[in-house]
This record gives structure tokens, C-alpha cells and sequence, in this order.
């Protein structure tokens, strides 16, 4: 650790490189999904990352109003990451209805 480099902050910034490397894996296979046609797919895939690195309930996440969402993750990198799923979230809806 250098000088001024805290375990805490060391764990931390692992944490965060974890979270930011599982959600850019996720947006690609959601992507990937979406584009493919495959909706379905895309949409279980969405559920998994909700609730895997947002935290929330697949249920309440695919119809809850974003902000809401957004208040119950306290985390910053977690809300980022959360604030990312509902964007797609919202890619998947127009994609199925045909925008």
C-alpha cells in the first residue's frame, strides 16, 4: 500500500473495480440479448443483475419508478450501477414494444 492508502481503501476500490467489471459484462450481454431478438433472455438477465449487483428485488425493479429505486440503495457505486440497469431497463421495454 502506498502512503496515505488505507486496507479500507484498498478493499473499497476493489470492491468498486468488481462492481464496474460485472456491470460493463452485463450490458454487454444485455445488449447482446436485446439486439438478437432473444427478449425473453434479456429480461431474465436484467432480473439477475438487479438483483446482483443493484440489490433489488427483480419484482419490484422491473415496474418501480426509478427514483424510488434509486433511494433505496444507499451505496454510490451500487446506485451508479443501479441508475445504469434502469436505462436498459427502459431499452428492453421500448424493444418489446417495437420502438
Amino acid at each position: 500500500m502506498g502512503p496515505g492508502r488505507t486496507f479500507g481503501g484498498v478493499l473499497r476500490d476493489d470492491y468498486v473495480m468488481r462492481m464496474v467489471r460485472q456491470l460493463t459484462e452485463a450490458l454487454a450481454r444485455l445488449a447482446g440479448l436485446r439486439k438478437a431478438g432473444l427478449l425473453d433472455q434479456a429480461a431474465e438477465e436484467l432480473d439477475a443483475a438487479f438483483a446482483s449487483l443493484g440489490g433489488i428485488d427483480p419484482r419490484l425493479a422491473r415496474e418501480g419508478d426509478a427514483s424510488l429505486l434509486l433511494s433505496l440503495v444507499q451505496d454510490p457505486a451500487r446506485r451508479e450501477a443501479m441508475a445504469r440497469l434502469l436505462e436498459e431497463r427502459d431499452a428492453l421495454r421500448a424493444a418489446r414494444d417495437g420502438r
